[in-house]
């Protein structure tokens, strides 16, 4: 893969997950990563997704009361970007305690969830004002079937905010279920952008920005 840096590639657990498919599961690799996560990723990498999302999010909800739910929040990078732009009522849902305990010590959230996205009972419907969700998917993580979690604990009018791997939008076809789910009546989505998320090494993704509407979400 090309780089900015004289050749760059990816290594330890940033390669581990990369590596994953479908049917993999990510959860132990982000229980030992922990400790260096954000060392690797943003000392390493140059990775800058947390901020991209945040900036979009900002654009979509000029009210910086508005509640936001932070999915995959891993150590909390998103939500100190967040909490710098203003928002004040942050919460965060994570499949890993080790992650959470590193969010935790930010002190930029108002509440910390330790669960799956997946299941209804762990979040319920029409909570939060917006979501926000950043590097959850892929193999490993939660696939193209999984987006209209992301909508369900979105009230109507909301603001949708996700960032994904270049890799998976493509091999996975994820236009074609964005497509779906606003044919479905979920949400309206306002844009999608390309754009390079880490400095240090090519690594293509993509932003989603939609518009919570009134159709079922989550089902099954």
């Amino acid at each position: 893969m090309n780089s900015g840096d004289g050749g760059k590639s990816l290594r330890g657990f940033v390669g581990k997950l990369t590596a994953m498919t479908a049917g993999d599961d990510a959860h132990e690799v982000y229980e030992a990563w922990a400790p260096s996560y954000e060392n690797d990723l943003v000392d390493g990498y140059g990775y800058t997704a947390h901020r991209i999302a945040a900036a979009a999010i900002a654009t979509a909800c000029p009210d910086r009361a508005t509640s936001i739910l932070d999915i995959g929040c891993g150590t909390g990078l998103v939500a100190v970007e967040l909490a710098a732009r203003g928002f004040t009522t942050i919460d965060g849902l994570d499949a890993s305690p080790r992650m959470l305990d590193k969010a935790r010590a930010k002190g930029v959230y108002r509440g910390l969830i330790e669960g799956d996205v997946r299941r209804p009972d762990v979040i319920g419907s029409g909570c939060y004002d917006a979501v926000i969700a950043v590097g959850v998917f892929g193999g490993g993580h939660v696939g193209p079937d999984d987006l209209e979690c992301f909508a369900r604990p979105v009230r109507k009018g909301g603001a949708i905010v996700l960032y994904a791997n270049g890799i998976p939008w493509v091999a996975d076809d994820y236009p074609s279920h964005l497509r779906r789910l606003e044919e479905d009546g979920v949400w309206t989505v306002q844009r999608t952008e390309e754009s390079n998320y880490m400095d240090r090494i090519e690594r293509p993704g993509w932003l989603i920005v939609a518009r919570r509407e009134g159709g079922a979400a989550g089902r099954g």
